[in-house]
This record gives structure tokens, sequence and C-alpha cells, in this order.
């Protein structure tokens, strides 16, 4: 009986030591960095393993149920990390708290299912075994627990204390790892390794500017209609390939105007969506958020004396999206059905709305979400038939179809209307090995096509930053500003950006942001740009964080 105990017990030690490797092998790098991986994989994998003996001691079932949250959480982690590059964190955890969760994100029911069914098959697995398990000794695995700990807390505060440009980057792909904020860790390096220079990147979050553009008194001379089509997850880059994938998108080009080099301001739809509105930089967003007051395109619009109103495929209730952006206008959302028939719902309400319009000037946001994740309907994970790149070009063109119904009821209509056909942001169809978007500033997830039906051939922007002001010189209400230089890119999060890129000319910088300090980092692509330019466009950053949260 004894080689059958140890097999089994070593199964299930064997397990945990497999997952956790697997989780932080993105982390792994021929470099100092190394060390920190090292240290927090020793960290993980000791404190594992004692909570399981200790758990099984106290008692067998615990240890077993134990083991199978522990295998359920491991095994999340190293899908989403593989899947999207996201982290199974606080952020991604936050999403569930949305309402709409599920939808938005893409999950189907299967995938909800899986974690719960891995739960119950670790848990039978661990309790097949013999009562009589091989036992872990405590005090070893307690004082490899702390060894790994002080590890990797040591080798970050140093590689950061001496500024290694890649630190950061390695924080970012290790999963479940906290450390001392920065500062903490100087003052307690600063009595052995002496002064550190200041940090030419550092910000305060203290110091970055409340939105000031609330609320907007505007004169308009041209009383326009406006129409805003937002079709979520759709990128430039498939258009620019074969402009079959959305022929009413690129027949745009043709009788109006359209520009498939338009940068999203982030990869997320509450970030993206709140710059188009405002102007902001996705920087303001939560202090905006904080001061629970309506802003934006519709409600300076309200002041002018605009008919609101929205068609949704999907609520925009987004971390208080709604609340902040559309509380002025009357919103009608699809109440379930297929993807393709919730954006066949939005075209059928904003064409009823169109043909419903009066004399009073509108403004209305028409909301497509089909070419989101899993893109369509079908479930992603049997045989992957969902969530591919052929299904997502599918769901591509089923959107696009739509959007050509709704064009051509307004050119029927002829009404003196503005419409603006573009994205939230674009998506990952796993190039660079990820899918969806929130996770890196890659052009598949930053740049998407904006189009103009019924403009006044003004300049296109660059940007959504620059959106706002665009759709106001249109109506004569104010001169268009010039936003596209430098580009700025902010990387998702829930409440504040957690990176950005500067884009100007040819030369790109990307930083990380954490713990109110901006770490240069190496683009998508693997280059670091000259630090020359970095302190440039760390500068230019704190600059447009600081005043461009405001008018």
């Amino acid at each position: 009986m004894a080689p059958i105990k140890d097999r089994q017990s070593l199964f299930e030690i064997s397990i945990t030591i497999v997952l956790i490797s697997l989780a932080l092998v993105p982390a792994f790098s021929m470099t100092f960095n190394l060390i920190l991986a090292l240290g927090h994989w020793l960290f993980l994998t000791s404190a594992t393993l004692f909570a399981l003996e200790a758990a099984r001691r106290l008692r067998p079932v615990a240890g077993s149920f134990l083991f199978s949250i522990i295998t359920a959480i491991l095994a999340t982690e190293i899908l989403v990390q593989q899947l999207t590059g996201l982290h199974l964190n606080g952020f991604t955890l936050s999403l569930m708290f949305e309402s709409g969760w599920r939808q938005n994100i893409g999950l189907s029911f299967t995938a909800v299912l899986a974690p719960v069914a891995l739960i119950a098959f670790s848990f039978s697995l661990a309790r097949a075994r013999p009562r009589k398990a091989l036992r872990l000794p405590l005090r070893p695995m307690l004082a490899l627990t702390i060894v790994g700990a002080t590890v990797s807390q040591l080798a970050y505060a140093l590689l950061y204390f001496e500024a290694d440009t890649h630190v950061m980057e390695t924080r970012r792909k290790l999963p479940f790892f906290a450390a001392l904020h920065p500062y903490r860790a100087e003052k307690l390096l600063h009595p052995f390794l002496g002064d550190r220079p200041l940090n030419p990147f550092a910000l305060s979050r203290a110091d970055v500017a409340s939105p000031e553009r609330i609320t907007r008194d505007l004169n308009v001379t041209r009383l326009r209609n406006i129409l805003m089509v937002v079709a979520d997850s759709i990128r430039a880059a498939d258009i620019k390939a074969d402009p079959g994938v959305a022929p009413n998108i690129a027949a745009l080009a043709g009788y109006g105007m359209l520009s498939l080099d338009h940068y999203a301001a982030s990869n997320c739809t509450h970030f993206s969506m709140y710059s188009m509105f405002t102007g902001n930089l996705p920087t303001a967003y939560e202090a905006a958020r904080r001061a629970a007051a309506p802003t934006g395109l519709m409600s300076w619009l309200e002041g002018a004396g605009y008919k609101l109103s929205s068609a949704e495929a999907l609520s925009l209730d987004w971390y208080d999206l709604s609340s902040l952006l559309f509380s002025p206008a009357k919103r009608t959302i699809a109440s379930g059905g297929t993807a393709a028939e919730r954006d066949s719902f939005v075209t059928e309400t904003t064409i009823e709305i169109l043909n419903q319009a009066g004399e009073q000037p509108f403004f209305h946001l028409a909301y497509y979400n089909g070419a989101h994740f899993p893109y369509g309907d079908n479930d992603p994970l049997p045989g992957l038939v969902g969530g591919t790149p052929e299904s997502y070009r599918s769901a591509v063109r089923t959107t696009d179809a739509e959007i050509g119904k709704l064009l051509e009821a307004v050119k029927e209509s002829g009404r003196d209307t503005l419409v603006i056909v573009t994205s939230d942001h674009g998506e990952s169809v796993f190039e660079h090995g990820t899918v969806g978007h929130a996770s890196a500033l890659t052009d598949e997830q930053m740049i998407v096509p904006f189009g103009v039906m019924g403009g006044s051939n003004l300049p296109l922007p660059g940007g959504q930053l620059g959106i706002a002001d665009f759709i106001l010189a249109e109506l004569g209400a104010e001169q268009q500003q010039t936003t596209d230089t430098p580009t700025l890119l902010s990387n998702c999060s829930y409440a504040f950006p957690n990176g950005f890129a500067v884009i100007e000319d040819d030369r790109r910088a990307d930083f990380l942001f954490e713990d109110g300090f901006l770490s240069p980092v190496p683009s998508p692509n693997g280059t670091m740009p000259p630090k020359a330019f970095q302190l440039e466009a760390a500068q230019q950053l704190v600059k447009a964080i600081n005043n461009k949260a405001s008018d």
C-alpha cells in the first residue's frame, strides 16, 4: 500500500507544482529578472503546499476541497493569461460585478460552468486517494515560503531601484504578485545603497487633473442631426487587407470620408467611449466618475436643444459609463436574442427614430456588439467553433450589413444628418498569441476605422481624442482642435490606465503605470526607443495627463 499512497500524494503535489510553473512561464526570461520570477515561483509553490498540508491535517475533506479550488484557480489563470494576455486579478474579477458581464466579456454558459466542473473533478480525484497520505513537513514548507517571499520582494526592490527597464514588464506577467510601493522600498534600501536619482518617469496620482469639461455652453450655428454608429471590436487591418470584410464601411471612402489609420484612445469600451464623447484622456475617467455629473457630447448638446437617444445591442452600463455619458438620453436596449438579432434590433430601432424625427435636431447613438468575442453566438470552447479568425470576420460582415441598412435609410430620409461610423477599439484574433482586447497596445487592438457621411470636408481626427471636437466643429459650435500629435494610447483597467504609449512620427515609447510611476518597457514589436525620446515622451505624457484632461 505504501507505493500507492506515495503515488497518490505525489500526484496532487505534482499537479500543483506543474500548474504554478505553467502560470509563471510567461515571466521567465534570461535576464536578472529571472531571480524575481523564480523567487515568486518558490513563494507560490511552498505557500500553496503548506496550505494544502495544513488543511489536510485539520480535516482530510478540507484538504481535498482546497486542492480542487486551487486547481481551478490556477487552471483559469493559465487559460485567461494564454488566451487574453490578462491575469485573474482584481480587474478581471471586477468585470463579473458589472451588469451584462457574461455577454460583454463573451463567455458562454459552458465557459462559466467549466471552473465548477473542474473543482468537482479535482475534488473527486483528491478524495479517491487513501486517507493516510504522504505528510509534508510544515516547518520547512513555511521556511521556503518566507525565503521565496524575501527573494522575490528584494529582487523586485533592487531591480526597481537600479531602474531595470524590464522589471515592471516582468511584474506585469507575474500572477498573484504584490509588492511594496516603490517609495517604501526605496526608503528601506537607501541606508545600504545611498541616494537614488530622481525617477524621470514618476507621476503622482495626486497630480492628475480632474476633468473640467463637465459642462459646456455651446453656440451651435448649424443645427444638424447627428448619428453616431459605434460597432464594438472592429479593427481596421482586416478592412485594409480585404474591403469585402466590411464593404459598407469601406464604401464610405467613395461617397464620404474614411480613415483606416484612426487610433482608439484605449483598448476597452468604457475608456474609449469616454474619450470619444469628451475629448479627454481615459486618465480623467476615474475623476469624472467620482464627480457623478453627466458630461460629454450628449449633455452638452442637450443644452443646445438636441433630442437625445440611443439603441444598444447590449447595455452600455459598464463601470457607470451610461450614467456618466448617456443619462440625458432616451435609451433603448435589446432585451435578448442572438448577437445578430440584437444588432438587427439596433438597426430597426434607429431607423424608426429617424423616421419619427421632427424638426428638433437629434443626436442618436447606435451601438452594435456582434463583432465582440466570441464573434457571434457559437460557443468558443467545444472544438473552437466560435472565437476563431473565421468567426470574427463572419461576425464583422454581419454587423457591417446592419450598418449598410442604416446608412441607406439615412440617405433615403433626405435629412441633413452627420453620420459617424467607428469602433470603440480593435481586437487581437490570435496575433501575438492572444484573443480579445484590453491586454496590450498593439495595432490590432488600437487602430480602428473612422468614417463620415454628410461631413463638411473637415480634416478627419487621427484618434478618438479628436472626435468630440470634430463633431462640434461640424455644428459650428467650436473650431476643430488639433489633438493628433503626439498620439497617446492608454491600456485598459477599471479606473485608471495601467499602461501608455506615446507615438510621434515614426517613433514610439511605451510605459507601464504602477504605484504612481511610469516605467519604460519595450513596444509590442520588442524594441526600445532611444533614451532621449523616452524622456521626451514621458514629459509629453505627464503634461497631457495633467492638462489635457481639461480643455
